[in-house]
This record gives structure tokens, sequence and C-alpha cells, in this order.
């Protein structure tokens, strides 16, 4: 049908045309009532029960498959360099960087509905700092942790017979032949869990700090780089500090695919090491909380610097402290 209105009639010497609104309507009764039928029959499927379910669940499922992508490309790293080299050196490269690339698509994939969080450390971050309703970081949290689950699942079904011929058949937690570190993570045998939990809460307050930098809108924000920036963070996190309990970081990413191993190599997994399996929960969840409040009290960006032209009096330091800060803000892109 033409959008545009039909030629005028001319009768008795006038011309009357029809509006362009009025012509965009169908002329013969009976295309009206299909038209009719046609918007209630959408307005009606908008209503309905499931498809308000899958708004409401919308952010969740996007937290669910983005923390399982993220989970199985991580785990399946872990599960290559595990299998396939003996090189130390080169598995911890390939290992930060597939690491880094998995967390990189997961928030490709999930930034634009969730936020693309992954991890219930920066959940809860987010909450406290950034506006995430409380109400919703139970679902977050259940999202994030059933998604690591389903992504080992995968993971270890992707690697199954790749495993057999490594370890004769006989899944083992440690020794030359142990694989089970490649889902839930272990410290060091030469690390207590009093030093893991500090390194765990250092790495991850960095994650959140180097996180909340790159969103901040009113700092130096990544922005359509944001996923990239991320992943590089992760990475750069696994090389430096990473060693010492294999940068978990992520209370999900260790606790989800831990459980999942438990399915093949027995409940040890979680008594294995000193009963280590509270420390890279515990562990991220402060560090995730001192991070975002270093960052919040020590990070003044320009959302929170006053007009330097107040009438209020500032010392002259303070004033060259607020204009260097406002030049700088202001060569933000």
């Amino acid at each position: 049908m033409s959008t545009s209105a039909p030629p005028s009639h001319h009768h008795g010497g006038t011309s009357k045309s029809h509006s362009s609104l009025y012509s965009k309507r169908p002329s013969n009764p009976s295309e009206r009532a299909g038209e009719e039928i046609e918007f209630a029959s959408q307005r009606k499927i908008r209503d309905t029960l499931v498809n308000r379910i899958r708004i409401f669940a919308a952010p969740y499922f996007a937290e669910f498959l983005g923390t399982g992508v993220f989970v199985l490309m991580g785990c399946g790293a872990n599960l290559t360099y595990t299998v396939l080299t003996t090189n130390a050196q080169s598995a911890w490269v390939g290992n930060a960087l597939g690491w880094g690339i998995a967390l990189m698509t997961g928030v490709f994939i999930a930034g634009g509905v969730s936020g693309a969080m992954l991890n219930p450390a920066v959940t809860l971050a987010f909450a406290g700092y950034r506006g995430l309703p409380w109400i919703q970081v139970p679902f977050y949290f259940i999202a994030e942790f059933a998604g690591a689950f389903v992504g080992a699942l995968l993971a270890y079904a992707c690697f199954a017979h790749s495993l057999d011929p490594f370890d004769g058949f006989n899944r083992q937690i440690n020794g030359p032949f142990g694989s089970a570190g490649a889902f839930g993570n272990f410290a060091r045998p030469f690390i207590g869990n009093g030093a893991a939990f500090l390194s765990e809460s250092v790495g991850t307050g960095l994650l959140v700090i180097g996180i909340f930098a790159i969103t901040d809108n009113n700092n130096f924000p990544a922005r359509s780089c944001t996923p990239l920036a991320i992943g590089l963070l992760l990475t750069g996190l696994a090389l430096s500090i990473g060693y010492p309990t294999g940068y978990s970081y992520n209370p999900a990413r260790d606790l989800g695919p831990r459980c999942a191993a438990a399915i093949w190599y027995g409940a040890d997994v979680f008594t294995n090491h000193g009963s280590y399996t509270w420390v890279p929960v515990a562990g991220p969840l402060a560090g995730g909380i001192v991070g975002s409040t270093l960052y919040e009290f020590l990070i003044v960006s320009k959302r929170a610097l006053p007009d330097i032209d107040d009438n209020r009096s500032i010392s002259a330091s303070e004033h060259s402290s607020l204009s260097i800060a406002q030049k700088s803000s202001e060569s933000l892109p």
C-alpha cells in the first residue's frame, strides 16, 4: 500500500484531497478489520505470561550464557595445555591468553543485555556502587553459578576422550597426571590457605578497580573496546600476580566447575589442600568489596569535582589540582 496521498478529485470547481495519514488506512473495510485483528494478535503475544517471563529473565539468561561461554573456553584452555604440553612457561602464557579471550567473548555476548558481570564479586561491587538493584543480586548469582557449572560440563564433554590416554582412564586431582585443576583452582602445594586468600583478594580487588575504571564514563572509559580491555586486564593479572593460586578471582568460575568436577573426580575436590574450596569463593568476594570501595573513595572523577569558579574559598593547591582534573576530564572523547 502506497504511503503517498491519493490524487485530488475535482468536483464543481473545488478540490478535496485526502490527508497522508488517512491515506495510510486501508480503504476496504475487510482490510481494516484484518489489520485490527493482526494488531490485537501482536498485543496478545506481547502480553502472554511466557513473554513477560522472558522479558523479566532476559538479563539472567544473558548472564547465564555469557558466564557459560566464558568458563567453557577458559576450562578448555586449561585442559588443552594439561593434555598437550609439558612446557610450564608456554602453558601459563597460553592459559592467561585463553582466559582473557574467554572473558572478552562472554562480555561481548551478554554486555548489552545484562551488563556482563559474569562474576559474583563484580556483581556485588556494582550493587554497592554502580546502582545495580540489590533485589536482582541473588538472581545474578544463580545465573552465574549455573552458567559456570554448565560451561564446565561442556568443557569436560569435549575433552573426555582426550583425557583418557593422558591419565589412563583414571581421573586424578594431583600429581603428574592430575587434571582436576583445569576446573576448580588449587593453590600451589607450598602455599597455605591464608596466603592464598590474600592472593585471591588482592587479585580480585585489582580486577574490580580495573573494571570500574574501564566502565566509568567520567574517567577514561574504554567504551566500544570495553570487552577487549577487560579481557586484557584479566590476562595481565594472570601473568603478573596469578601464579600462587591460579587466578580464580571469581567465585562462580571456581565453585561451578568444581561442582562439575566432583562428578568425575569425587568429593575430594572440595576437601583437597586443607578444604581449600572456601578460599576462591570468600577471597574474591572480600577483594571485590575492598577494590570497589578504594576506587570510589580514592578516584575523584569529574562527576564529583566542584566548580572551581564557585565563590567558596579553596586553597591554591586545591585550585591547581581541580584545574588539572577538569582539564583531563574535558579531554575525554
